[in-house]
């Protein structure tokens, strides 16, 4: 007698079957991974988006705040008639700017794209309080004589000036230590290397007995200016570059995702507050317009990384920033933007004179 022998596996149909649901099942997981994966990406950008733009404006208020330190006495701005000021960069050439202004706070506009904001101040603890010139200078490459070394050191930037603010200020950088004579302290300003600010033909101005001169900084910088490039906020000596020649290479990027900057002037002139663009009588500030300053309005709009497949709502921007910080947002409707202001007193220019 034949024994049936018993069937055992799996058809080719059933085998068929598994296969079509495993690959639904793996179609629907990769579908909800993907997703969550965008919208991981959207929300983790987001947080990057607000926390590089409070950085922005936190950055921008702290050095606003400090613009004008230590350039102001009882008698008002050391330099309303100007600054000279020289730098040799080397293969980059020398810089030469006579009677420049000495603004704490200036305001670059950029027409249809980002403003940018320069910054001026003495730098250090005790760079407030000026030291006197106890002894005339027969010419303007003589040795400053001044009352005390105020704690200056080789390498250090020094303007001099009238207490009045009548004369031109210069800038000059200490090539040597200060030298205690017994009668004053020598400061001496040779050109040559380690001393790019000290011109071999001096800027034709001496000063006497009573003539003041203050710490301005370290040597590494003049000032700061402050723009956006390649998507960040940037940061460049406006010295060593002009203000229409900033781009990514001769600046330092310091804060990502920041694609616009828009600043006014706080306009005081007869005890209102109004605020007015840096263009027109606005856009080159005289030592009266400058005075009239009291506080800077910032806006900065940050853009999301992530590309978004359907256009997302657009930010609002205030309508004070102009058409092109509108225009720029909504030429990106698929990027998600963030937009930040704030209002910046001058206080150093707040209490002077």
């Amino acid at each position: 007698m034949g024994r049936n022998s018993a069937q055992r596996g799996l058809t080719l149909v059933e085998l068929l079957v598994g296969l079509a649901t495993g690959l639904v099942v793996l179609l629907v997981a990769s579908q909800v991974m993907q997703a969550f994966e965008g919208q991981k990406r959207t929300s983790t950008g987001g947080n990057d988006s607000q926390t590089n733009g409070a950085l922005a404006v936190y950055l921008l208020e702290q050095e606003i705040r400090m613009a004008g330190y230590g350039l102001f006495g009882p008698e008002g701005a050391y330099c309303r008639n100007g600054i000279n000021i020289y730098k040799n960069n080397g293969a980059a050439g020398e810089v030469v700017m006579n009677a420049l202004s000495l603004v704490p706070a200036r305001i670059i506009d950029g027409g249809d794209g980002a403003d940018s904001i320069v910054l001026m101040r003495s730098d250090g603890a005790a760079d407030a309080l000026p030291l006197s010139i106890v002894k005339n200078m027969p010419n303007p490459s003589s040795i400053v004589t001044v009352g005390s070394d105020g704690g200056l050191q080789e390498g250090d930037l020094v303007v001099l000036g009238d207490r009045g603010g009548n004369k031109v200020c210069t800038v000059m950088q200490l090539s040597q230590p200060p030298k205690n004579t017994g009668n004053g302290v020598n400061l001496v300003h040779n050109s040559g290397n380690g001393s790019p600010y000290n011109p071999k033909d001096p800027f034709p101005v001496a000063y006497v007995v009573g003539d003041i001169a203050f710490r301005y900084g370290d040597g590494t910088s003049f000032g700061r200016r402050f723009s956006v490039r390649c998507d960040h906020l940037v940061e460049s000596d406006p010295v060593d570059v002009a203000d229409a020649a900033v781009t990514c290479a001769n600046s330092t990027p310091i804060v990502a995702q920041v694609v616009d900057l828009q600043a006014e002037y706080g306009v005081v002139d007869g005890g209102a507050l109004t605020w007015r663009s840096a263009t027109g009588d606005w856009a080159a500030l005289d030592a009266d317009e400058t005075a009239q300053i009291r506080a800077i309005r910032v806006g900065v709009v940050t853009r999301h990384p992530q590309f978004e497949k359907t256009a997302v709502p657009a930010a609002q921007a205030p309508a004070w920033m102009g058409e092109a910080t509108t225009d720029l947002i909504a030429a990106n409707p698929n990027y998600r933007h963030r937009v930040f202001e704030t209002v910046i007193p001058l206080r150093n220019v707040v209490w002077a004179p």
